[in-house]
């Protein structure tokens, strides 16, 4: 469980504080945001990104403002989001969306042996694209060099999740939910090769229903 400092509010029966229920929203998703403070300013900048059970992991340029933050330490949080559906209410004022979503709070710090960026490299690859790691070329050592990867320990968290229909219901119009769902389309060679195995499996789990 989370430490608590972290407690959702409003509509509270909604939360959770389980971590094996935050490891399973994070190990579905790649794409987080992420929120810090500048020289007094507020920040939030998407990003790509993959977890083991300890941490966040990111990588970008060497130069790169956040990547910077996040490496020195400094507090960062960060946001996880899924949208499940699209709640219709005959009420415009009952409308809602089916959700799914994680804040996160921890410190950053940088990840310096090359043996652990590729392991980083590899977590990421095969979250994006099972089965991947078998059929690409791994990095150099320099090329590992001059990428920064960092990392977020997962010091604090809340869930919130919204589930059903419409709170208030009426018969006057109609009443529901659209299910949202991710989906991938044909994937588009670039050099002629034919479509790996990996990849038409990719698509079949990820069809909509």
């Amino acid at each position: 469980m989370g430490s608590r400092k972290v407690k959702v509010v409003r509509y509270s029966e909604r939360a959770s504080y389980d971590r094996d229920e935050l490891m399973k929203l994070l190990s579905r998703n790649f794409i987080c945001h992420v929120g810090f403070i500048d020289g007094g300013e507020p920040y939030v900048i998407p990003m790509l990104y993959v977890n083991d059970d300890q941490y966040v992991y990111m990588h970008g340029s060497p130069d790169s403002r956040l990547i910077r933050i996040i490496g020195s330490g400094l507090p960062i949080v960060i946001a996880i989001t899924e949208v499940h559906g699209i709640v219709l209410a005959s009420n415009l004022y009952n409308n809602s969306i089916n959700y799914e979503s994680a804040i996160i709070y921890g410190r950053g710090s940088f990840v310096d042996d090359p043996s652990e960026k590729l392991r980083v490299f590899q977590l990421m690859m095969d979250r994006l694209v099972p089965g991947r790691l078998d059929d690409t070329e791994l990095p150099s050592i320099e090329e590992l060099n001059s990428v920064a990867v960092v990392r977020v320990s997962i010091e604090d968290f809340a869930i919130k999740r919204r589930e059903g229909g419409p709170t208030i219901s009426g018969d006057s119009h109609w009443e529901g939910v659209v299910p949202i769902v991710i989906s991938y389309g044909t994937p588009m060679s670039t050099n002629n090769k034919p479509i790996p195995k990996y990849l038409t499996d990719l698509i079949a789990q990820r069809k909509p229903t």
